[in-house]
């Protein structure tokens, strides 16, 4: 495993950050992104004897050239990507008729097109390593919860997004030697 590179979207925090100590605990490379450059900066000094290791991207993943700069710094710096785990993501609790439509495009934008837009790049990478795209979803991709419209929409779009995503590549991955 020493040789695998992982690149884990919103890893300044939570789930991100948790992912990020596992994986370098096993030996990855690991690539963590984020918004926020103090909380990357903050992993990485957390990490401090797994630097040489750990690479932080500041991006928004939610915009495409940033989505695209993750995936091309991670090829720079080691060469591969055998692990996509797309964490980065928000919330929200609002009824559907008090919310205002920006908050749902923002959902949308990081939850749903913040991951495509990462697969969609890491992909070749992925399909060569026969690596492994990860989205990170929740019930709420599964079954509409009251005063979660947005997030739901936003989980249940990527819940269909990878599962037809795992559909069209499942026999690639078994034919690449």
């Amino acid at each position: 495993m020493q040789s695998k590179v992982v690149i884990i979207t919103g890893g300044g925090s939570g789930i991100g950050k948790a992912c990020a100590a596992t994986f370098l605990a096993r030996g990855y490379r690991v690539v963590i992104s984020g918004r926020r450059m103090e909380k990357l900066l903050d992993v990485v000094s957390e990490f401090k004897s797994s630097s040489e290791h750990l690479l932080a991207v500041q991006a928004d993943v939610s915009v495409e050239e940033d989505a695209k700069r993750i995936i091309d710094a991670t090829f720079a710096k080691f060469g591969r990507i055998d692990v996509l785990i797309n964490n980065a993501g928000i919330s929200m609790r609002a009824l559907f008729e008090e919310m205002d439509l920006s908050v749902l495009k923002r959902l949308m934008d990081t939850n749903f097109w913040g991951d495509v837009y990462c697969t969609k790049y890491a992909l070749p990478h992925l399909l060569e390593s026969k690596g492994s795209v990860v989205g990170i979803s929740s019930i709420a991709g599964k079954k509409g919860l009251p005063g979660r419209t947005g997030y739901s929409a936003s989980k249940f779009a990527l819940e269909g997004f990878l599962e037809t995503l795992r559909i069209e590549n499942l026999k690639k991955v078994k034919k690449i030697k």
